[in-house]
């Protein structure tokens, strides 16, 4: 039976994680929710899930939440969690450093203030791209000469940065020739060439102020 990844209907914390499966080739359902209480309502109770929460991992008797757990599961699984030790190193600070400047990204996007914080975000995007640009310097990868789930994290971060600021990622040549690197990914290229890929969005709830989910809106 193929395992299954639920999360909602928008790119958000889910997005980077089918990145990953599709790299792999996994083959996996889909489960987006567009309709909160099918979450809320029903399946949050009834999947049998510690702490209960998306996106959620079902792979037979393995079942994972939280985002940071499914891809360290992944990354053990389909070795791509570093094969040396500077390599794991690696992909744990990245991945660490992605999560967190989304986290604080996505927080002033749903916040009440966001007309009065926006340009103070967009002003700061472009030292959060610098430091990006800086860890990755001559590589290929973040987890250095090989590809680590950090990179699937952190292509899908700066392809949000650069749709909310166009042209803050492609002032970095390291970066622009990062992203063109694993966008040209060949097991990738089918769903990247699809529409399931959600491109253009939507990149997060309907309750926020940029890219959100028109499903869900009142």
């Amino acid at each position: 039976m193929a395992p299954t990844l639920g999360y909602w209907e928008l790119r958000g914390l889910g997005h980077a994680i089918r990145l990953l499966l599709h790299y792999k080739e996994v083959e996996f359902e889909n489960k987006m929710y567009n309709d909160p209480q099918e979450w809320f309502g029903n399946d949050k109770l009834n999947l049998g899930l510690k702490w209960p929460n998306l996106p959620y991992y079902i792979d037979g008797d393995v079942k994972i939440t939280e985002t940071s757990a499914i891809f360290a599961h992944l990354g053990r699984k389909h070795g791509l969690d570093g094969s040396t030790e500077q390599a794991k190193i690696n992909n744990d600070m990245t991945y660490s450093a992605a999560l967190w400047r989304r986290i604080e990204f996505v927080r002033v996007l749903y916040g009440d203030n966001y007309d009065e914080k926006k340009d103070e975000l967009v002003a700061g995007l472009d030292d959060k791209v610098a430091q990006f640009s800086k860890e990755l310097g001559d590589q290929d990868w973040f987890g250095g000469s090989e590809l680590v789930y950090a990179d699937f994290c952190v292509y899908d971060l700066l392809d949000v940065w650069n749709q909310f600021k166009p042209g803050c990622v492609e002032k970095h040549d390291n970066l622009k020739a990062f992203m063109a690197r694993f966008a040209a990914l060949p097991t990738l290229q089918k769903f990247m060439n699809s529409d399931k890929s959600m491109k253009n969005g939507p990149f997060n709830g309907p309750n926020a102020h940029w890219g959100a989910a028109k499903w869900g809106a009142e």
